[in-house]
């Protein structure tokens, strides 16, 4: 997986995370191949499963404001989406 932005990736297993952007834009990179800018307004869901890599990052001049929601899932290691 390609770093974007500080080049830091972070890991994730087992958890469900639901990211509102309240202001700004948000860029997303996963180990899925998914690459997508969120601006203001967006919501993204991410199911980590048995694991998932990401980097987010705010790539403009302009300040990023977002809101994320942790839900830890009911059964471990399913596949991630």
């Amino acid at each position: 997986m390609e770093n974007i932005g500080d080049g830091r990736v972070i890991c994730h297993q087992n958890v469900e995370i639901v990211t509102y952007i309240v202001d700004g834009v948000l860029t997303h990179q996963d180990s899925m191949g998914t690459r997508e800018s969120l601006g203001r307004g967006s919501v993204q869901f991410m199911s980590a499963g048995h694991g998932i890599q990401h980097s987010e990052h705010n790539l403009e001049d302009e300040p990023l404001r977002f809101v994320q929601i942790w839900i830890n899932t009911r059964r471990d290691n399913i596949e991630p989406v």
